[in-house]
């Protein structure tokens, strides 16, 4: 992440933009479909519909239980590693087959915000969020927690140093979090630690093409996010990928800093034909982790 072109190697397992907007008006959402299968059909050539039901609880014993059911489009990649959801209320672009920020993300997220802005734009933006999950994997380490210290910075260590353990413990599997402020209206919250399987499922709603063996890695899973505070700012698309770019820099400074050179050279970087098990391997319960944003 700290340059123009992907490792050979790479760690990402998803990478998650969500756009949360004021309410389409009816019929926005149908009526984009053209244009935005036009828009982003050279990546996202598959669409299809979905549809999801919302329950909502009314107040009082005797009062029924509602349920809303809404449509909206799904737009793939053909095999699967990527995916665009445009609903009434938020457009979610996510990936496990991140190409870079500038070449490759970027340019879909202003394919996709041109088009809704063209079919009839909501009236203002509430909150953006921009995700990346990353399974950090060593070969020489096989179990949980392992010596992570000659490949991520030793602030993140911490909880695993032995002056802080009791005496006769052995620490297992922890998990870090910290968040910043970036700027007055923007956060960036950063869980962390050593886990076990998989952050991100390979069969999820974005698919992961060769994923790795299931076993130990070190979880670095940045939420980078802006809300709505003061006023909700109106539907701008060259607005919005300026934020994006905003929420996107301190995510990869702080992946340089917490990843050391030798990481990057030895392991993000090396060349070598089987870096990846086959997808044949057997699939290994995963620790699930919300990608909502």
């Amino acid at each position: 992440m700290s340059r123009g072109i992907p490792f050979a190697n790479p760690p990402l397992a998803l990478t998650v933009l969500e756009i949360r907007y004021s309410d389409l008006a009816d019929g926005v959402v149908g009526a984009a479909i053209p244009g935005m299968k036009s828009a982003v059909h050279d990546r996202l050539p598959l669409t299809e519909n979905l549809t999801e039901d919302t329950v909502e609880l009314s107040i009082g014993a005797s009062a029924p239980a509602t349920v809303q059911r809404r449509t909206f489009p799904r737009f793939s990649s053909r095999d699967l590693a990527t995916v665009l959801l445009v609903k009434e209320n938020a457009l979610i672009l996510q990936t496990t087959g991140y190409g870079g920020w500038e070449v490759s993300f970027r340019p879909l997220v202003e394919a996709a915000l041109a088009a809704l802005d063209r079919a009839g734009p909501p009236d203002g933006v509430h909150r953006i969020g921009l995700r990346y999950i990353n399974e950090i994997r060593v070969p020489e380490i096989d179990s949980a927690p392992g010596d992570w210290r000659r490949y991520i910075h030793e602030s993140l260590l911490s909880a695993a140093d032995p002056k802080l353990i009791p005496t006769s413990l052995q620490p297992t599997v922890w998990q870090g979090l910290v968040q910043y402020r970036t700027a007055d209206d923007s956060t960036l919250m950063v869980r962390y630690g050593p886990q076990e399987g998989y952050a991100v499922d390979p069969q999820g709603p974005a698919r992961r093409k060769n994923p790795p063996a299931p076993g130990a890695f070190f979880l670095l899973d940045s939420d980078s996010f802006w809300y709505a505070e003061d006023e909700v700012p109106e539907f701008d698309t060259e607005w919005m990928l300026d934020l994006c770019d905003r929420l996107h820099a301190p995510i990869r400074e702080f992946f340089d800093l917490a990843t050391t050179e030798k990481l990057r050279k030895e392991v993000f970087d090396r060349q070598e034909e089987d870096i990846s098990e086959s997808k044949h391997q057997p699939r290994q319960a995963y620790r699930s982790i919300d990608t909502r944003l």
